[in-house]
């Protein structure tokens, strides 16, 4: 007799209605089999979305939300230009278009923008100093152009029965990072209110290790001349 093979699969969702029901389980607010309530699926809900947010914004990326591109105008003689992408976060890079080539810009920093001489100067742009949404050009624009903006777009908010904006992988330790932020909201006693923060501690370890950038390991051979 030979055993049927059970073929392996790779898809795993968690949708937010699921994801919430772990947290409060978490936090014993919801008993194996229970239903939530409302308020508590809406306090969940809330703590997932600030924390969606803000971990992207300190750099903690997964694929979804980067790689979305804009079109900034810039208009001869005015030195700034809005970005107006409602879902911007912060700037990949940049390229001016002229005629049909696209001609890339040096993104950098308040200092290296206050230490340019004259900023007044007009000519095709070289650099950008975004900060914001504002985009200051130097050299100033000559004449009307089209820019084009590669960035990292904000986490978009949880919908209802839908997957939660972040890999399937990170779905564990988020878990346990949006029950340590609502152990307050819950009033969880001691000691197991200790007990969710640190799990909470290492779930923004693990979800930082979990979204760092891979690459294949490779032998490299040096070339001698």
């Amino acid at each position: 007799h030979t055993q049927d093979r059970v073929m392996p699969t790779y898809a795993f969702t968690r949708n937010r209605e699921q994801f919430a029901g772990d947290v409060l389980r978490k936090l014993g607010v919801l008993n194996a089999g229970g239903t939530a309530q409302a308020r508590d699926y809406a306090s969940v809900n809330t703590a997932l979305d600030l924390r969606l947010k803000e971990l992207h914004a300190l750099g903690v990326l997964w694929w979804q939300v980067s790689g979305a591109t804009t079109s900034v105008s810039l208009t001869g003689g005015v030195v700034s230009a809005t970005i107006s992408a409602t879902d911007y976060l912060f700037p990949v890079s940049m390229a001016v278009v002229v005629g049909t080539d696209e001609i890339p810009l040096e993104i950098i920093d308040h200092r290296a923008y206050q230490a340019i001489p004259d900023k007044a100067s007009t000519g095709e742009p070289e650099k950008v100093f975004i900060s914001g949404t504002t985009a200051r050009f130097w050299p100033v624009p000559q004449s009307n152009y089209t820019a084009k903006l590669t960035y990292q777009a904000i986490a978009a908010d949880s919908e209802v029965s839908a997957t939660p904006d972040v890999p399937v992988s990170c779905l564990r330790a988020l878990v346990d990072i949006v029950a340590g932020d609502l152990v307050d909201d819950y009033e969880t006693p001691e000691p197991k209110a200790s007990r969710l923060l640190q799990k909470q501690v290492i779930g923004l370890t693990t979800i930082r290790a979990l979204n760092a950038q891979r690459v294949d390991v490779a032998t490299v051979t040096p070339d001698y001349f």
